[in-house]
């Protein structure tokens, strides 16, 4: 049987920053400090907005990175995630590297780097997962955002204690979107280009992915490429349309049922989503300004009443 469809008809739509940025990604919803942790890929900065004052800090890393190596589309920031139990540190991926960062003091600190053979990949999203392992995924750094390429990407695992990212899944195009279900056993993700949705029995207690299966194809569906993604209580799937204008509500269980869409006004190229806010009620989008010249390209912007709960967004084990 179907899940609800979300009601977005009363929704509104809210824009937080005045800034635009290159490519906002990766928005991550602090619980303790209730406060939006969220990158811009290129600036290359890490960005963290507090509702309660409405500010958003930029912290540009570009000086760190340079001296990590990073040079042209490697000169990048692809997440930012916190740690448990270092309340003042991320764990960033630029790169090719995985690294630590301190807003506090500015600092970068060097704990690892992915081997994929390849001198033009770059990591472009990651996510947790419920017992706080880090997957990151790569793409092609010489390509612009969502343009057909070789694939030469792929989705690593970085388990507990900074070690060495391991390879999962190969040949991937744009690596984006990841989300689990509630009951730990299946695992979500997207590869952008050729825009599909992928389902993984997922085992939590070892980090296992199997029986990869595509679980949606988008590229029949009006909503430009799928590119970050949210889940849920209900384990739907909330997913940035790059292109569209929107983010796109699904149901996993019913693959054919209708999505819904939820219109950001004045931006196209939508990127990422999260819930935040004390109720983990409110969905904060991220958006890109590159080759778009909309009124609120690159914005970030805060979507409420759209009768939806979400999940909290897990912290790297460290």
């Amino acid at each position: 049987m179907p899940l609800p469809k979300p009601n977005v008809s009363n929704a509104q739509v809210e824009v937080l920053t005045e800034e635009k940025f290159s490519l906002g990604e990766g928005p991550h919803w602090e619980e303790k400090t209730q406060r939006l942790i969220w990158i811009d890929i290129f600036g290359p900065s890490v960005n963290i907005y507090d509702p309660a004052t409405k500010e958003n800090k930029v912290y540009n890393i570009r000086e760190q990175l340079e001296k990590l190596g990073a040079k042209g589309n490697r000169l990048s920031v692809g997440v930012a995630v916190p740690i448990v139990g270092e309340p003042d540190k991320l764990v960033i991926g630029t790169g090719s590297h995985v690294a630590t960062f301190d807003p506090t003091t500015g600092e970068v600190e060097f704990k690892n780097e992915f081997e994929d053979g390849q001198e033009e990949t770059r990591y472009n999203d990651a996510k947790c997962d419920p017992s706080g392992r880090l997957w990151a995924g790569t793409m092609n750094a010489k390509k612009d955002e969502h343009e057909k390429g070789p694939e030469v990407g792929c989705l690593f695992l970085l388990d507990k204690g900074f070690a060495a990212p391991k390879p999962e899944v190969g040949e991937v195009t744009i690596s984006n979107g990841l989300a689990w279900s509630a009951d730990k056993k299946t695992m979500y993700y997207i590869d952008s280009v050729p825009g599909t949705i992928f389902a993984f029995d997922y085992d939590d207690a070892t980090g296992c992915i199997s029986n990869r299966r595509a679980l949606i194809d988008t590229s029949k569906l009006d909503i430009g490429s799928p590119d970050g993604m949210t889940i849920d209580t209900l384990d739907r799937l909330w997913v940035a349309g790059f292109d569209s204008g929107a983010v796109h509500c699904f149901d996993p269980t019913c693959p054919s049922e209708p999505h819904v869409s939820l219109p950001i006004p004045g931006a196209s190229r939508i990127t990422s989503c999260c819930f935040g806010g004390k109720n983990l009620d409110e969905l904060y989008v991220t958006s890109a300004s590159v080759s778009c010249s909309l009124e609120n390209a690159g914005k970030l912007f805060r979507v409420t009443g759209i009768g939806a709960t979400g999940t909290q967004g897990q912290c790297y084990a460290g």
